[in-house]
C-alpha cells in the first residue's frame, strides 16, 4: 500500500515535470531567437539590418503556402505507414520487463490502429497517438507512461514494486537534470536578467568569449 502511494506521488511529479520541460524547451529556443537579435544588433548592425530587410520582402504569403503543401501532404498521408503487428513489436524488444511487456500488450489491444473499427478520425488520431506513445514507452522501459495509458483506458494496472517506483525515480531525474541544463545555458541567464544592464553585460562577456582580445 506504501508503495503504491509512493509511486502515485512520483508519477503525478513526473507528470509535472514532462509538462515543464516541454515549455522550458519553448522558452529556450525563444531565449535564443532573442539573444541572437540582440547580439547581432549590438555588434553586427549591418547584419541585423539585412535580416529586418529580408522580412520586410516578404509578403506572408510564403508560410501559409508552406502552411497549406503540409495540411494537404498530411491529408494524403493521414492513414501512415501500417504499424507492424504488437506481437512483432513485443519480440523486438523481448528483454523488457514482464510488467511492461503486459501493459503494452494490454494497450495494444484497445488501441492499435488496426482495432479501431468505425470510430471517427479525431478518436482514430488520438487512440494512434496514444498506441505510438506506448510502443516509445516500450523500447525504453518507461513504466509511469505505460502505466498512465493503462489507467486512461481502464486497464487492469500492474502491481508497483521497487523497480519500478526506482525506474520512475531515474526519471524524474533525468528530466530535471535536463531542465537544469537548460536554464544554466547562457541564453536562458540572458532572457531572465534581472535589468537592462544585466542583459547588455552579458551579451558583452559572450562576446568577449568569441572574439578574444590578443
Amino acid at each position: 500500500m506504501l508503495l503504491n502511494k509512493k509511486a502515485k506521488f512520483l508519477m503525478v511529479r513526473l507528470s509535472g515535470l514532462k509538462e515543464e520541460l516541454v515549455i522550458t524547451r519553448e522558452t529556450a529556443h525563444y531565449a535564443d531567437l532573442e539573444f541572437q537579435k540582440a547580439f547581432n544588433e549590438k555588434y553586427f548592425p549591418e547584419k541585423a539590418k539585412q535580416n529586418d530587410s529580408d522580412k520586410d520582402l516578404s509578403t506572408g504569403n510564403e508560410n501559409e503556402e508552406k502552411i497549406k503543401e503540409a495540411r494537404e501532404q498530411a491529408q494524403d498521408q493521414q492513414e501512415g505507414p501500417e504499424l507492424p503487428p504488437a506481437e512483432e513489436t513485443l519480440s523486438a524488444n523481448k528483454d523488457v520487463n514482464p510488467k511492461i511487456k503486459k501493459m503494452f500488450k494490454s494497450i495494444a489491444k484497445e488501441v492499435h490502429p488496426d482495432k479501431l473499427g468505425n470510430l471517427s478520425q479525431e478518436e482514430k488520431q488520438k487512440k494512434k497517438d496514444m498506441y505510438q506513445t506506448a510502443r516509445r514507452a516500450l523500447e525504453e522501459e518507461d513504466f509511469a507512461s505505460l502505466y498512465a495509458i493503462c489507467k486512461e483506458l481502464d486497464l487492469e494496472l500492474p502491481e508497483i514494486d521497487e523497480e519500478g517506483v526506482a525506474k520512475i525515480e531515474k526519471q524524474i531525474m533525468s528530466i530535471k537534470k535536463e531542465i537544469n541544463r537548460i536554464k544554466s545555458t547562457f541564453m536562458w541567464q540572458w532572457l531572465f536578467a534581472a535589468n537592462k544592464q544585466a542583459k547588455e553585460s552579458l551579451i558583452e562577456q559572450l562576446f568577449n568569449r568569441m572574439y578574444p582580445r590578443s
